[in-house]
């Protein structure tokens, strides 16, 4: 085989081995395009940014797409780093680590990627990737609506001014895994459900968002199991549910989630 100037050989271990490697001029080859522009999407998907910049300054994930725009010889060498350095963090992050499932999220919640303060606080940046959000809203203005307890005491519970114009509404987000609460209205209505995963803007163009997904396992609203298989959802992909309530009735709510699995 001819390299450059001079020549390569191959010792083959076997004839069909060597027949295959002489015959390499019928072998059928990708177009060095498709292969590049697949590559490219690889690097530009929101999962390899979203994943590359919780841990590493983003000025590193442009610097490798400044490389890749300004090179035409060995462009790839900066986006290779990036793209398989965020499929080990993957890896990294949904491993069971030899426990049950429930066990190996406790783990990682709880000890991992922890900081202690005066409160326990998972680390923002690994957050988004298992923090369930929860929306729900009574779509009247007549009477009250209120959430009366939630399971996780270090659940944040909002009421933004924007999510209750046409009714009262709530946004609920945890990371433990599991979560009840009981909400309560005091006149007849409808309420809205949304299953989602949280608001992670792109911080190139903050009309956009990051899709961080997060695999719902099951939802029981009073008794009642409306689905205990992997439904997994993202902030602008929800998994909606809409019900009638009466006034005084308490709806107690059980969800429980897990990270979001490629493979789901």
């Amino acid at each position: 085989m001819k390299m450059g100037g001079g020549y390569f050989h191959l010792s083959p271990r076997d004839a069909e081995a060597e027949k295959i490697l002489s015959l390499g001029k019928n072998n059928k080859g990708i177009p060095g395009k498709i292969l590049e522009n697949y590559l490219n999407a690889m690097f530009e998907s929101s999962r390899t940014y979203g994943l590359f910049t919780s841990y590493f300054d983003a000025e590193l994930y442009h610097y490798a797409a400044n490389f890749y725009a300004s090179k035409s010889f060995g462009r790839f060498r900066r986006t290779y780093s990036v793209w398989g350095i965020a499929e080990v963090l993957e890896d990294v992050e949904i491993s069971n680590r030899n426990r049950s499932t429930s066990e190996s999220k406790k783990h990682f919640l709880e000890e991992d990627f922890c900081q202690i303060d005066d409160a326990t606080q998972v680390i923002r940046k690994f957050s988004r990737y298992f923090t369930a959000r929860v929306d729900i809203k009574m779509m009247t203005t007549a009477g009250d609506f209120q959430i009366l307890s939630v399971s996780d005491g270090r659940a944040s519970i909002e009421k933004p001014a924007w999510f209750n114009k046409g009714g009262t509404g709530y946004v609920i987000q945890s990371y433990v895994g599991n979560m009840e609460f009981i909400a309560k209205a005091t006149s007849d209505g409808q309420i809205r459900l949304d299953l989602r995963g949280v608001d992670v803007r792109n911080p190139e163009d903050k009309a956009k968002r990051i899709p961080y997904w997060i695999d719902y396992t099951k939802l029981t609203i009073n008794g009642n199991v409306l689905f205990d298989t992997v439904t997994p959802a993202w902030h602008d992909e929800s998994y909606r549910h809409v019900m009638n309530t009466k006034a005084g009735e308490e709806i107690k709510i059980q969800v429980e989630w897990l990270p979001h699995r490629s493979d789901t």
